[in-house]
């Protein structure tokens, strides 16, 4: 009777097997039909070219299109309700960051549930926020602008991503750490951040993708909101340096709707991890300023909970009230 019952488990063993077999030789997602990668920022920033330069490697290795879609709006949280919303079937992921974290402490009622509508895949990468002020600012240091700031109440204004992204944190732990009154004004991406600030109708930014500007010289940087420097700027002071306790640490992951098959999770997971080794991505994200990253979908959803419970703490501690 055992011997029989082992049988007939290798027998469910083998077929289940068989059954993945043609997921796992590229026949889960049909020919005619493109994945969609949902990037919920706007077009031009650096979530954007790291959405399409993961698109396009997927699109390599799964040997099917994959497309980016941009659908920006109240702090990325237009994009993931798309993604929370649609069908489990592996044609849909989203491209994600800190800001699917922090949102759940920036708003009421945010749109959907991250640890129930969205299953995560892999972390992409790690970035620090860079704090940077136009040619024209007088500061030429941390402690010149908080003297600034603090000569001139409410004078200076900042401009960031979005409520509940990594870049309006960063401001708003900048401005409870510092003392400073600086007026915190979001933009639906970072590229229109930066430009705000280039164009002179802000005083300074937080941003991730600021590297480009930085090296043409258009803004003037003066910390980086990681606990240590930057390997890319390694002369730029971590603010953590003058303001102790300072660390917003930003990330990029991927999810997909809950409810989509394990296999898929991994096989996209796995093919992320690998495209992060490659010299071409690395030369990538080196423009970006950002850090490989890579996980599985298990240790992914470990780290975005952790950082659930450690945004949860510091955002009552600074009193955040949620809109």
């Amino acid at each position: 009777m055992n011997h029989l019952a082992r049988r007939g488990r290798g027998l469910l063993s083998s077929l289940l097997l068989l059954g993945l077999a043609p997921l796992a030789a590229q026949a889960a997602w049909p020919e005619d039909k493109p994945i969609r990668m949902i990037v919920p920022y706007t077009a031009g920033g650096a979530s954007d070219t790291l959405g399409r330069m993961i698109a396009a490697r997927l699109t390599e290795s799964l040997k099917q299109t994959v497309v980016v879609e941009n659908k920006p709006g109240a702090g990325s949280m237009l994009g993931s309700q798309f993604v929370a919303r649609a069908e489990p079937d592996g044609y849909t992921f989203l491209l994600g960051s800190i800001s699917n974290v922090l949102n759940n402490f920036f708003y009421k009622e945010p749109l959907y549930d991250l640890r129930k509508d969205l299953a995560p895949v892999a972390q992409v990468t790690s970035v620090p926020n860079y704090l940077a002020v136009g040619p024209k600012v007088p500061a030429r240091t941390l402690g010149e602008l908080i003297t600034l700031a603090k000569r001139e109440p409410e004078s200076l204004s900042c401009s960031t991503s979005g409520v509940g992204s990594s870049p309006y944190l960063s401001c708003e732990l900048f401005k409870v750490l510092s003392g400073a009154q600086i007026v915190n004004v979001p933009f639906k991406g970072g590229t229109q951040a930066i430009q705000s600030v280039i164009g002179g109708q802000s005083t300074m930014f937080f941003a991730n993708e600021a590297l480009p500007y930085i090296a043409a010289g258009q803004v003037r940087v003066l910390g980086v909101t990681t606990p240590k420097r930057s390997s890319y700027l390694p002369d730029v002071p971590a603010i953590g340096e003058s303001l102790p306790g300072y660390d917003v640490t930003a990330w990029y992951g991927v999810w997909a709707p809950a409810g989509t098959p394990q296999p898929i999770l991994e096989r996209v997971s796995a093919d992320i991890n690998a495209m992060l080794q490659t010299e071409g991505v690395r030369k990538t994200l080196t423009t970006l300023g950002a850090e490989p990253a890579g996980s599985t979908p298990q240790a992914f959803g470990a780290y975005v909970e952790a950082e659930m419970q450690r945004w949860q703490k510091l955002t009552r501690e600074m009193k955040v009230e949620p809109q």
